[in-house]
């Protein structure tokens, strides 16, 4: 058994760092439970914005298993509330598209049906195609990774993702293919909680 004092055979500490801008990636998302509304699973800040604190946990390698942490506005009592609402309503609409193969412009009543929920459990453990952005650290905050957007299955890429590669950038090294990529250790705890710090935007407040 090894000496767990002599640290000269552990692993090196791995980078954290942020995806790049525009990556293209497959995620399962998770609801951090607020105790609040249907379910417990909203939550419900001072200011009475209501949202819900959720997890994205990229499944495509070489970035399996990092994580993207995001508040989704569901409502609230300003004009600011409403807006991210709103924002979230599409968001939601693209995630459920997105994870279940529908088109955005397919009207029939199998793709209808889809589009409605009972509850929030239905967004939970989703997993779906996203692109991924920066959103800029301000206030002592670092840059962290945020959902850009939602990749349904309209886009050229959708299939490809889905099946767990890694799109990159343009000017990127090249794409990871699932079935090629070698194995990714966990990425330290530390870049995770950096992530995690996500304040309420001002105009939400």
């Amino acid at each position: 058994m090894a000496n767990f004092f002599d640290f000269n055979d552990a692993e090196e500490q791995q980078a954290g760092g942020l995806l790049p801008a525009k990556t293209l990636v497959k995620v399962v998302s998770k609801i951090q439970p607020g105790g609040e509304g249907h379910g417990g699973y909203e939550t419900i800040s001072a200011s009475e914005f209501q949202y819900l604190k959720m997890e994205f946990t990229v499944v495509s390698s070489p970035y399996a298993g990092r994580k993207i942490f995001q508040n989704v506005g569901i409502g609230g009592v300003t004009d600011g509330h409403a807006k991210a609402a709103s924002i979230s309503r599409s968001l939601i609409r693209a995630m459920l598209e997105s994870g279940h193969g529908i088109e955005p412009k397919d009207e029939t009543d199998k793709a209808r049906k889809v589009r409605c929920i009972s509850g929030w459990e239905s967004i939970d453990e989703l997993e779906f195609a996203v692109e991924v952005g920066i959103e800029k650290g301000k206030d002592g905050y670092e840059d962290r990774n945020k959902i850009q957007r939602v990749i349904t299955p309209d886009h050229a890429q959708y299939k490809n993702i889905m099946a767990g590669n890694t799109v990159l950038p343009e000017g990127g090294a090249k794409s990871y293919a699932a079935k090629n990529a070698a194995a990714t250790p966990p990425w330290a705890a530390d870049a995770a909680s950096k992530q995690q710090k996500s304040a309420v935007p001002e105009w939400a407040k």
